[in-house]
């Protein structure tokens, strides 16, 4: 067991295991640790709130950045993971993290600074489309469907990503708790900003499904320029066909 601060540790699933009957509704967490975690999500009790946690990797790989569990009362944060990946990115934030006064206020700055960087990646995504586009108009580049399927599916997994960020944001604000309301004008504007990042990944999926017309508009006249080639070929031998018979 790694103890960051007096309201905040980092443990694994088998300690949270062990020490299972100090956390009311464990079994709900334990739930959700037991397979790998494949989305965000956060529920709200009346004496805590906990959840998972699931970063996208930045780049076009699938697997996960980082993903983790956490269980959090009013005089504690627990974060749950195995990999150490936690771990480590905690300690490259801690000038970043700074004045912390609670274990929500804790949850709410990590949450946010996860997604600190993601508008230059997403502005990195919408700059490699335009160059896609740019290429498609002089012609079919090779492997070209494959890599905008590749952006398809990095987009609809950011889009899920963003969607379930938002859903705990505003979860988190609008519960009555009363631990909650000291922060919960910060809790509304990390929603608004993570709305904010959906609503960009909604214009590139636009931007996909624009570059598909795009190919597919570029394969049909590939194509009919060599129906009129044949047709061309077939007008000019069709003469000597018909001699030879």
């Amino acid at each position: 067991m790694t103890e960051q601060a007096p309201f905040f540790m980092i443990i694994s699933t088998d300690e949270f295991r062990e020490k299972k009957e100090d956390f009311p509704h464990y079994k709900e967490l334990l739930h959700n640790l037991g397979v790998s975690i494949r989305y965000c999500k956060a529920e709200i009790f009346a004496d805590c709130v906990l959840g998972t946690i699931r970063v996208p990797q930045k780049s076009e790989h699938r697997q996960a950045q980082m993903s983790f569990g956490f269980y959090m009362t009013e005089e504690e944060l627990i974060f749950i993971e195995d990999t150490g990946d936690l771990k480590q990115w905690m300690e490259r934030q801690t000038d970043k993290i700074q004045e912390v006064q609670s274990p929500d206020q804790l949850l709410l700055q990590t949450m946010e600074q996860m997604i600190e960087k993601d508008i230059l990646y997403l502005s990195h995504l919408e700059k490699e489309m335009e160059n896609m586009e740019d290429m498609l108009i002089h012609g079919i580049p090779k492997d070209f469907f494959s890599s905008l399927t590749k952006y398809r599916r990095k987009i609809s997994e950011l889009n899920a990503y963003y969607a379930q960020l938002v859903a705990i944001g505003d979860l988190i604000q609008s519960h009555d708790n009363l631990f909650f309301k000291q922060n919960v004008e910060q809790w509304n504007r990390y929603s608004l900003r993570t709305e904010r990042l959906q609503n960009h990944v909604h214009l590139l999926r636009e931007n996909v499904l624009q570059l598909r017309e795009l190919y597919q508009s570029q394969q049909d006249a590939q194509q009919n320029k060599i129906i009129c080639i044949l047709t061309v070929v077939t007008t000019l031998f069709l003469p000597l066909t018909l001699l030879t018979g």
